[in-house]
């Protein structure tokens, strides 16, 4: 017997499952809208050991019970070009707070912000003591939508995804080759991508002392960051300073940036698109064959005990090294789900340093240009410590690696461009019932922020340009930095947030630190960098 499906069965079957996710859409709204209104019901009173809100502090903005918070990102999208970075919205919203807290005269330690559905719900935190509750007293899970975000790149095997033993294990595999010593150890061969970089600066220099012609200073600055990387940690010589296209490993890891944006722009729908799909297999493919030869030779090398004494070794190395000693003696070369591990690894710390260092370089360079008197002490550092010629810098640095710590100056000058412009924060999951708490004061008791349905954010912007913790704190002063507890510019160490805090900080910041100072070393005496906008404009 045939049985045939009628128009109107189908229309009906269609208005059923239309309806269905309307009123899911609904319900969900309604539960995310009503946690907020939750917290606002509560009386907002402060007591000890009771989880509710300080009516002094009154962390919830103005809220639509429509669209949440919604459009106050909206006005910060609408403030700033669409490639901003997206922790300059903390910065933006401490300093833009009385619009959305009308008669407040002190931003909250902590802001609830409903997003959904363009996002997750967040708890902005700029308060220091209320991050470290969430990084370093109890260390919560990453952020689930950070971690689908890079899943299409890692397959959630890398440090940044992983949670619990596994991530443990991997972190102390890695962090030998990215602790301070072996990084020493690394600066004569990091030396050698800074050279290329000084050098491609001075093709751009115009003759005679005269300025040359505009270029992009952020793309010259990634090369540099990418050969670096992939030098530290596998000891590849990637070349793409020297290179006029992208190598094949850049070219995919960027495309694989750009289906990963459009996953998260395009929502789930995109992602399974199997076009989509395909492109990022082929991303994933093409970086495995270019990363894969070199762990094989580095097992062989172990198996064979050709490892090198005495060599600088990669982070790479090192981790095969640290893993076998601790008893992985059961043909580590064949293990496929090691490799798996330590090149979804790798790809995380490409993806993770290129663009942060690369940003921060140019930020660096902006305010030193900004800062003529600051820039002359970093100078007068490098002839005191390293000879007053320019030109042997690398030289001396090369046979005398430990060198880069005795330059205090320098390392306040990049510590301060960080606190200024951070490029990264972390976000972590908080269980139910979790809370933050505020200790007691002169003024108030103990504080308390529950956080079920809001993810902790770290606000960094906007916690290291604080006038609670930082004297002049819009100001570039990197003197700030050599200053002895006690005096005036003294700077609090907690509310200094760059590369997170806690077991889960940067594992790279290390790496990041010396690049950065080899690049002042090698630049600031060489070359004055200025920003020239209207040239650039002209340009284009």
């Amino acid at each position: 017997m045939e049985h045939n499906i009628t128009p109107r069965l189908l229309s009906w079957g269609l208005v059923v499952t239309i309806a269905t996710i309307v009123i899911r859409f609904i319900h969900k709204a309604y539960v995310h809208r009503a946690r907020v209104r939750s917290l606002r019901s509560k009386g907002i009173v402060s007591q000890p050991s009771i989880l509710i809100l300080a009516d002094t502090i009154k962390p919830i903005a103005t809220h639509s019970l429509i669209y949440g918070h919604i459009g106050i990102f909206v006005g910060f999208r609408r403030a700033h070009p669409p490639d901003v970075n997206i922790n300059v919205f903390h910065i933006w919203f401490a300093k833009n707070y009385q619009k959305y807290f009308p008669g407040l005269q002190k931003l909250p330690p902590v802001v609830y912000l409903d997003l959904w559905p363009v996002g997750p719900s967040f708890a902005l935190v700029y308060d220091a003591v209320a991050v470290s509750q969430f990084t370093q007293t109890k260390s919560l899970p990453k952020l689930h939508e950070l971690t689908d975000y890079i899943k299409p790149l890692t397959s959630g095997l890398d440090i940044v995804s992983t949670e619990g033993a596994l991530w443990k294990t991997w972190r102390s595999h890695f962090n030998p080759g990215f602790g301070p010593r072996n990084i020493t150890a690394l600066v004569p061969e990091l030396i050698e991508d800074v050279s290329v970089f000084t050098n491609e600066l001075r093709r751009h220099c115009g003759k005679g002392g005269t300025w040359g012609p505009v270029f992009q200073l952020r793309e010259k600055a990634a090369d540099l960051t990418f050969d670096v990387i992939c030098r530290a940690t596998l000891g590849m010589r990637s070349s793409q300073q020297s290179n006029q296209e992208n190598s094949s490993l850049q070219a995919a890891l960027l495309d694989q940036i750009r289906l990963m944006n459009l996953s998260t722009n395009g929502g789930l729908l995109r992602s399974q698109l199997p076009w989509h799909k395909a492109m990022i297999s082929k991303n994933n493919r093409v970086m495995h064959n270019i990363i894969m030869p070199f762990i094989e030779t580095k097992l062989s090398a172990l198996h064979s005990n050709t490892n090198g004494a005495g060599a600088a070794k990669t982070a790479i190395d090192l981790a095969i090294q640290h893993a076998h000693s601790e008893g992985r003696k059961k043909s580590i070369k064949s293990d496929a789900e090691f490799a798996a591990m330590l090149i979804s690894n790798i790809k995380a710390f490409l993806f993770a340093g290129e663009d942060t260092t690369a940003t921060t370089i140019c930020f660096l360079f902006k305010r030193l240009q900004d800062s003529p008197s600051c820039l002359a002490r970093l100078r007068d550092e490098h002839d005191r410590v390293l000879g007053p010629a320019p030109e042997s810098a690398a030289a001396t640095l090369s046979a005398n690696p430990h060198l880069l710590y005795n330059l205090p100056y320098t390392l306040g000058v990049i510590k301060e461009t960080l606190r200024l412009h951070p490029l990264a924060s972390t976000a972590r999951q908080a269980p139910s019932g979790f809370t933050l708490t505020l200790p007691q004061s002169t003024t108030t008791d103990a504080t308390h922020f529950p956080l079920d349905g809001f993810a902790p954010w770290v606000a960094a912007a906007g916690l290291q340009q604080s006038p609670e913790y930082w004297p002049r704190p819009t100001e570039f002063l990197p003197e700030r930095w050599m200053e002895s507890e006690g005096e005036p510019l003294y700077p609090r160490k907690d509310a200094w947030v760059p590369f997170s805090t806690g077991p889960r900080n940067c594992i790279g910041m290390e790496l990041a630190l010396a690049q950065l100072k080899l690049v002042c070393v090698l630049v600031a005496r060489s070359f004055d960098i200025e920003e020239a906008w209207a040239e650039w404009d002209e340009k284009q």
